[in-house]
Order: structure tokens, then C-alpha cells, then sequence
């Protein structure tokens, strides 16, 4: 008798995950990515406003606000081309059928 745990060989297997370095990331992740990046930027006007910031803190918060932006765009770049690949790639070919 085998336990739970174990997968029976006829079983089909998972998938494998991809490296983290190939292509662009996986919808979750990029949604996930999305909503942190943006709480924390939110939290951060929240919790600390600008005008009791020193200056040295709201170089530093410009800064992340922009890096963090430009990883959106990254992100969002990579999201529209493995969904442009996929809609040329998916579309049918025309073939000839000779008809007697």
C-alpha cells in the first residue's frame, strides 16, 4: 500500500518550474509583484510624509518611487511581448486542399 505522499508512476508528473532567468515571469508573480510594489509605495506616503522627511530621506524615496516604477514598466514590457508572441504564433496556417 502506498501513502498519500507518494505519486504512483502512472501518475503524470508536474510540470517543472521555469528558471528563474527564463522568460518573463509567471501572471502570479507579476501580480503579486504589482500590488506589493504599490502598498509599499502607498504605505510610505502614509506613514511618513514628505514635508517631516529630511532631505537626505526624500532623495532616497524619489529614487525608489522611480526604481520601483521602472520595474512596473519592465515587468509589464515583458507581459505584452510573451503575449504578442503567443497571438502570432496561435494563428493558423493557410494550406492549399485540392478538391477532385
Amino acid at each position: 500500500m502506498t501513502s498519500k505522499t507518494e505519486k504512483k508512476e502512472s501518475e503524470p508528473q508536474e510540470k517543472p518550474r521555469r528558471s528563474k532567468t527564463a522568460g518573463p515571469l509567471p501572471q502570479e508573480t507579476v501580480v503579486h509583484l504589482m500590488k506589493s510594489g504599490t502598498e509599499f509605495l502607498l504605505a510610505m506616503d502614509t506613514i511618513l510624509p514628505k514635508n517631516i522627511m529630511t532631505p537626505e530621506a526624500k532623495v532616497h524615496y524619489k529614487n525608489i518611487k522611480k526604481e520601483t516604477l521602472l520595474l512596473f514598466r519592465t515587468i509589464i514590457d515583458d507581459q505584452l511581448k510573451e503575449t504578442e508572441g503567443k497571438e502570432e504564433a496561435s494563428a493558423p496556417r493557410l494550406r492549399k486542399i485540392d478538391l477532385e
